[in-house]
């Protein structure tokens, strides 16, 4: 899910197709330009991603800031058939944009997954009246390169 800052300030989120987790690591999207994303990061380039697992025990939040441009050739060399669905006229679509996230801070965590280990932490928490702990979790901040675990 990508979370973007609206004209009125409320925050609105939607799912997209991870392109690509560049060298760089930057995350790289493909969209329109003529999309709402595309207004709101063009207003406040403040943004969210949000990933989970398939088996929902990991849980990844992205903060960064979103960048949006039209650019064929990049388009191009991102290209795959496949996309012909959202983008009619092809690579060199004239509403086609690249919708980039720069990193700036990455929350993650790792949940049990065993359904047993997960209802014993609830049952638990009943008894004891103690907050359920969600797992393991840490935040990265880049920029300065640090690593926070806060399980």
């Amino acid at each position: 899910m990508v979370t973007t800052v609206a004209a009125d300030g409320a925050l609105h989120g939607r799912p997209m197709l991870l392109e690509r987790l560049q060298p760089d690591g930057r995350l790289t999207f493909l969209t329109h330009l003529s999309s709402t994303k595309t207004g709101d990061v063009q207003r406040d380039r403040r943004v969210n991603v949000a990933f989970v697992s398939d088996k929902g025990d990991r849980y990844v939040s992205i903060a960064g800031t979103a960048a949006v441009v039209h650019d064929e050739a990049r388009m191009r060399e991102l290209w795959n058939p496949t996309y012909r669905a959202w983008f009619p006229h092809g690579p060199d679509d004239h509403d086609s944009a690249i919708f980039t996230v720069t990193i700036d801070r990455v929350d993650y965590w790792d949940v049990p997954r065993s359904r047993m280990v997960r209802l014993w932490g609830v049952v638990k928490a009943l008894a004891t009246g103690e907050v359920v702990e969600s797992g393991e979790h840490a935040t990265i901040t880049f920029g300065d390169g640090s690593s926070h675990p806060d399980g």
